[in-house]
């Protein structure tokens, strides 16, 4: 069982996208609890995921520990969040779920600014599991919010569109996800890098079909990517738009938040 939940459980870069696929893979009543959590997190409430996942702490404490994890960090709980993740990856010997910790622990450390911890953390993610473009999707961010090495930026955003468009690996939904995601950060990459407004809202408009209002925070993530490259643009209404739009939708999260700091 874990060898399968090896092969599906990760989902991308908000690394919260492992959330997608993980209920069919516990026994029940473990699945019931994972699903609930789940559904919590699809729609925002983070309070509730947590509340969800207690059960799962004294049957499954390496999954408790880095899905708890997610939900502290879009809560903003970041040193928990880093506590959680790197217990998890203590316990966890499996490469495949490693990267999935260590890439949800760079989104921990991008939020404190610990940028060379950060970027450390994706290139683990990326070497225990180099055909997922998370980590590179990771890296782009992380380059991208320091105002550095733009073109490394852009070629890690390339790369994580290029991992995550040519995995069959997953569900057709969660791979939507993953390439939504990707294309809104490459879409931030290019603007940053002079790319023509054509290219940027053609890579956004992709995104925003692929990533449903459905799934809060990965539409968050895609709504702050897209204000990011707009402001690059010198689109400030647009970007202005796309914030609110974020912080609108995910008041409580990650990207939600950063949308609303960002909103000139």
């Amino acid at each position: 069982m874990v060898k399968v939940l090896a092969i599906v459980v990760v989902l991308g870069a908000l690394a919260a996208l492992v959330l997608w696929e993980l209920p069919r893979f516990y026994e029940r009543p473990i699945g019931g609890t994972v699903a609930a959590q789940q559904a919590a997190y699809q729609r925002g409430d983070y309070e509730g995921q947590l509340r969800a996942l207690e059960p799962l702490k004294a049957v499954k404490p390496d999954a408790y520990l880095y899905l708890r994890g997610f939900a502290l960090l879009e809560l903003g709980r970041l040193q928990e969040a880093e506590a959680c993740l790197r217990q998890s990856l203590a316990m966890e010997k499996d490469r495949s779920l490693r990267a999935v910790a260590e890439s949800e622990l760079g989104h921990v450390l991008l939020e404190q600014r610990r940028y060379p911890e950060a970027i450390a953390s994706f290139e683990s993610s990326i070497a225990d599991w180099p055909q997922r473009g998370g980590g590179h999707r990771g890296i782009a961010e992380a380059l991208l919010r320091q105002g550095v090495q733009p073109d490394e930026a852009l070629r890690q955003a390339q790369q994580a569109t290029e991992i995550d468009q040519g995995n069959t690996s997953f569900s057709a939904e969660v791979r939507d996800l993953n390439v939504g995601s990707s294309l809104a950060t490459l879409a931030w990459a290019e603007a940053v890098n002079a790319g023509g407004a054509a290219e940027v809202e053609g890579l956004l408009s992709k995104a925003f079909a692929l990533c449903p209002e459905s799934n809060v925070p990965t539409r968050a993530r895609v709504l702050y990517c897209a204000g990011r490259a707009y402001s690059a643009l010198g689109k400030s209404e647009e970007s202005a738009q796309e914030f609110e739009a974020a912080a609108s939708l995910d008041p409580k999260g990650n990207y939600g938040r950063l949308a609303k700091a960002a909103k000139p």
